[in-house]
């Protein structure tokens, strides 16, 4: 026996598919604007946190800056004190030179003979000018100072040698140059003089004229 099945098809709800299809739409356009609102709210977050970090850095620095320059000023003015004190270390050098110059020539000028008008120290080189009575006088004066231990030997040159007048009376312009020895140089020189054993008991009891020379300071 055949069988014909006479009704209707059963339909499927269309509204109900595109009420499902609208709610989902809605709730993933709700999440996705939840996501967003997250995002910049964090982001909001950080870029006021970053900002408030720039400027307390930004004040850090202005702080720091402050005595960046006070360190600046103070370094300037130690570089100041430390050339004024190799000045003064200077001055002091050239002192004790002139003062050991004039000790030799008080020493080895001929008396009443020679006489020295100026006397110049540059470094360790002695200029001195001055008359004497005649060129032997100031070839005296040359061989004293050739003797002496502050004299570097041989270093004693007459630059220059004029004969002038004076009144009636004639005499010779001089001008005398010559290298001196460092008196640190001397001093060692002498005491290891004194401490040698085969040196006499006499020398080491009453000095020489080279030792009875050294000018004091």
């Amino acid at each position: 026996m055949i069988r014909i099945n006479l009704l209707p098809a059963e339909k499927k709800p269309i509204r109900s598919t595109a009420r499902q299809y609208l709610v989902l739409f809605a709730g993933s356009v709700l999440l996705t604007a939840v996501a967003i609102a997250f995002i910049w709210n964090s982001q909001a977050r950080e870029i006021q946190r970053l900002q408030q970090r720039e400027s307390a850095l930004k004040a850090e620095a202005a702080k720091y800056a402050k005595y960046e320059k006070i360190l600046q000023e103070l370094k300037q003015q130690r570089e100041t004190i430390e050339k004024k004190k190799e000045i003064i270390r200077g001055l002091e050098r050239d002192r004790d030179k002139m003062a050991r110059v004039l000790a030799l020539l008080s020493l080895w000028v001929p008396a009443e003979r020679v006489w020295f008008e100026s006397v110049t120290v540059t470094d360790n080189k002695v200029e001195v000018s001055g008359i004497a009575l005649s060129n032997e006088s100031v070839a005296e004066f040359m061989r004293n100072l050739e003797q002496s231990p502050f004299v570097v030997r041989g270093s004693v040159i007459l630059a220059h040698s004029k004969q002038t007048a004076m009144g009636d009376r004639k005499l010779r312009e001089y001008r005398l140059t010559w290298s001196m020895v460092p008196y640190s140089q001397v001093k060692a020189a002498l005491a290891q003089k004194d401490q040698s054993p085969g040196a006499p008991a006499s020398e080491k009891a009453s000095p020489g004229p080279a030792a009875q020379e050294k000018p004091q300071g």
